[in-house]
């Protein structure tokens, strides 16, 4: 049986394979079986060209997810700043300086066995 990975011209590169377009096309259900099976992308190149890429669904949706979370942390830090935006940013770092200060020479109190 015609094997995909062995008698094509896939080359390893950063463990992505490669694959021609004309060769995609004749072997494409193959193609599709050793994604789901081997569970890595292969990009789908045109005259050595990269023009495509058939991914794992399983990594299509971890991609989607770390951008709903990127999205979600960006949306957290634009919330943080917002009372802040008017605040020169010396103040914010002298004030935050102190605040570190206090808690840093409350926690050596705590420490200290001569209290």
């Amino acid at each position: 049986m015609y094997n995909l990975v062995q008698e094509t011209a896939i080359r390893q590169q950063d463990r992505t394979r490669r694959i021609a377009a004309a060769i995609a096309r004749q072997q494409l259900s193959r193609l599709l079986d050793d994604v789901r099976r081997v569970e890595q992308p292969v990009i789908i190149e045109k005259s050595g060209v990269p023009v495509a890429a058939v991914v794992p669904l399983s990594m299509l949706d971890r991609e989607r997810r770390w951008a709903r979370e990127r999205a979600d942390r960006l949306a957290l830090l634009e919330r943080l700043r917002r009372p802040f935006r008017n605040v020169p940013p010396e103040k914010i770092e002298r004030e935050s300086a102190a605040a570190i200060a206090a808690v840093r020479g409350q926690r050596r109190r705590k420490q200290s066995p001569l209290r």
